[in-house]
């Protein structure tokens, strides 16, 4: 091991670079002036006489007299070195203590805050705006999983979806056995894999109804939570802005609405000739 890594390892240990410095050349030999052993360990000479008290209080350096004369040596590394041992376990379990004390003043004034927060309600904690096609889409899906009732659908292009997608997202929960209905544009019918579509959903038990126009996308779950799907007026491509939103209230609302145009609606698509 070079001298450096000693030296790293003393400063490891809880000494200084000078006190590591300072015993380092302690181990030399029997016994040195201040004078030499600042030399020999390349410290200042106005430093040296703090470096060898701070190392005789720590346990590692003696001192003796020689005539008038102070003399230094080093304690024998395996007395030493224990010593800086125990003086860093100590300081751990003081500074560890410390930061219990700490975490528990922290604790007890941060509690109160968070308890308040979290007893506002968020007057829109019930909205959730989606702006994101895959996000959109993702919503919609998660949503026809949990419904428990009912699926009431305003559906008109464009569609985040691709046919199939749309396929799995109508399947699943007519097959768990829930009253799925969907309001279509006649229009929709002029589109042959519209019509493929809307067959096989029908096939799976999916109730349609056509009308000229539906107000907005929209999908309504059980009555109680909406994911509307609306176009950007002002855009001329598709732009797509969603909320889904849980509110009793407003399910309710929009389910009458639904009811309104379901019964004015018919079972098959009315087609006009194309000007």
């Amino acid at each position: 091991m070079s001298d450096t890594q000693y030296l790293e390892n003393l400063v490891d240990l809880g000494l200084t670079r000078y006190q590591a410095a300072v015993y380092l050349a302690l181990m030399d030999r029997q016994d040195f002036t201040p004078a030499q052993i600042a030399t020999r360990a390349q410290v200042p000479r106005q430093r040296i006489y703090d470096v060898l008290a701070s190392l005789c209080d720590r346990g590692l350096c003696l001192e003796r007299h020689s005539g008038r004369q102070r003399i230094f040596q080093a304690v024998e590394p395996s007395q030493a070195l224990p010593t800086l041992l125990q003086e860093k376990q100590k300081q751990f379990t003081a500074e560890l203590q410390r930061q219990e004390q700490q975490t528990h003043r922290a604790v007890a004034a941060l509690s109160p805050l968070y308890t308040k927060g979290h007893n506002t309600q968020d007057p829109l904690a019930y909205i959730d705006v989606l702006s994101e096609p895959n996000r959109i889409a993702d919503c919609g899906a998660k949503l026809s999983q949990s419904a428990q009732s009912s699926i009431s659908v305003f559906f008109t292009y464009p569609s985040l979806l691709s046919h199939e997608d749309g396929l799995n997202l109508v399947k699943d929960p007519l097959q768990r056995g829930i009253c799925y209905r969907t309001i279509y544009e006649h229009n929709i019918w002029q589109d042959p894999s519209s019509q493929d579509f809307i067959r096989q959903c029908q096939t799976w038990g999916q109730q349609v109804r056509f009308v000229e126009k539906v107000p907005f996308k929209m999908q309504l779950f059980d009555q109680r939570i909406t994911l509307l799907s609306l176009q950007d007026p002002l855009s001329g491509t598709p732009s797509f802005t969603a909320l889904n939103v849980t509110h009793p209230g407003l399910g309710e609302m929009l389910n009458i609405a639904f009811e309104s145009l379901w019964h004015q609606g018919t079972p098959e698509p009315i087609l006009t000739e194309r000007g």
